[in-house]
């Protein structure tokens, strides 16, 4: 087993018996690593956005156990202590850790994004989000169309929320053909035969 897959099951372990928050993390990281996959990420930065997705809502235990909420914010103030333990724990090395911590900290935070890395995060975290939390298309594309910036994300949130968008008529090749039709007789080009 290599070190993601180690913290996977980590995580797992550390929300034991809470199958919503294994589910989201499972499907954060899912979506990222498919997302950097599509967006060509180099192998150092795809390690350190799945080990982010892993962790990234590892404050909110935290701040349930502190505060008795979970929030935005505050998962953003306890995440990243909790995330360097365990990332230390299980042998990550510092530059890595750091990053983590950085993307965990600010990944409820969605201007002045810096990183193919935390973008990535950001945009799986939100089609996570929007399906579990059952928002209506109406905010989903207001939302989606100012924070998904990578071609692979803007595509899965379209095929996966808007598919009409990707629906062709049953004349769409007749529709082509008379489009280019009409460019030629305008550009008033001939095309001997």
């Amino acid at each position: 087993m290599n070190r993601i897959d180690r913290l996977y099951m980590e995580m797992i372990r550390y929300y034991q018996g809470d199958p919503k928050h294994i589910q989201h993390f499972v499907k954060v990281h899912s979506f990222s690593r498919l997302i950097g996959q599509g967006e060509g990420l180099d192998e150092d930065t795809m390690y350190i956005l799945e080990a982010a997705a892993l962790v990234h809502d590892i404050g909110i235990k935290v701040g349930m156990e502190k505060y008795g909420r979970s929030d935005g914010k505050t998962q953003e103030a306890e995440g990243p202590a909790a995330a360097r333990e365990m990332l230390t724990h299980l042998g990550f090395k510092e530059q890595v850790i750091r990053r983590v911590e950085y993307l965990v900290g600010h990944h409820h935070t969605y201007k002045d994004i810096d990183g193919l890395d935390y973008q990535i995060l950001v945009e799986a975290d939100f089609l996570v989000n929007y399906f579990e939390n059952g928002l209506d298309k109406e905010h989903i594309k207001k939302s989606a169309e100012k924070i998904f910036k990578t071609e692979t994300g803007k595509k899965i949130v379209k095929e996966m929320f808007f598919p009409e968008a990707f629906q062709k008529s049953e004349t769409w090749a007749q529709d082509a053909l008379q489009d280019l039709e009409d460019f030629i007789e305008e550009q008033g080009i001939y095309i001997r035969q």
